[in-house]
């Protein structure tokens, strides 16, 4: 989801005024080729509220120079899924039972030190540059998968798009096959693998 300043600020506020946001240290996923596990010093501070779900995150380890994407899903029905938490499988390739909401949630490129810090909001309603035909209306009780989205080194006349869609600046065989064409839509692409690096999985309490 393309974030304005404002819908962020709003969502952010939850953390200004409250003690009770969950925080996770993100882990290596697959695609990264690292072992699994978390990741030192990385966190991901997610706050849940009628409004929305607001989240921080920070996080190292990463190329510098490469851009980066974080990505929200919401899976809103995680009662239907085979596993606890779910896999990306059934969170991105089973939609009709999963009601699940995928979108941007912000997007920078890696600094010097291999860092990054990205904060976003996913309002309840309709979401903007979501994947699927969904309507956010679960955020208290929604599973959060927390996507660091890698896009290879940046492009300077994709930079815009390497920081704000799934696709940009890669090709499509690098979108992983159950996930939606809209995935593969999103963004002008180029030469590039993008690659998921990191994700932390908030599963709601039981």
């Amino acid at each position: 989801m393309r974030n304005t300043a404002k819908l962020i600020a709003l969502g952010l506020t939850c953390f200004a005024s409250s003690a009770t946001a969950d925080v996770l240290p993100l882990s290596w996923a697959m695609p990264s080729g690292m072992p699994p596990g978390p990741i030192d010093g990385s966190k991901v501070m997610l706050e849940r509220s009628a409004a929305g779900a607001a989240m921080i995150l920070e996080t190292s380890e990463l190329k510098p120079g490469h851009a980066i994407t974080v990505w929200f899903v919401a899976i809103q029905s995680p009662e239907n899924c085979a596993s606890n938490p779910c896999t990306p499988m059934e969170a991105m390739g089973m939609v009709d039972k999963m009601n699940s909401v995928a979108t941007n949630a912000g997007g920078t490129v890696v600094a010097a030190d291999g860092s990054i810090r990205v904060q976003g909001f996913l309002p309840v309603g309709e979401v903007a540059g979501n994947f699927y035909d969904t309507t956010f209306t679960a955020p208290e009780t929604s599973e959060y998968h927390i996507v660091v989205h890698d896009h290879g080194p940046l492009i300077p006349e994709l930079a815009a798009d390497q920081i704000s869609s799934f696709r940009g600046g890669c090709t499509a065989e690098s979108v992983p096959p159950f996930y939606p064409d809209s995935s593969r839509t999103d963004g002008e692409g180029g030469p590039n693998s993008c690659i998921t690096q990191q994700v932390a999985l908030f599963v709601p309490a039981s």
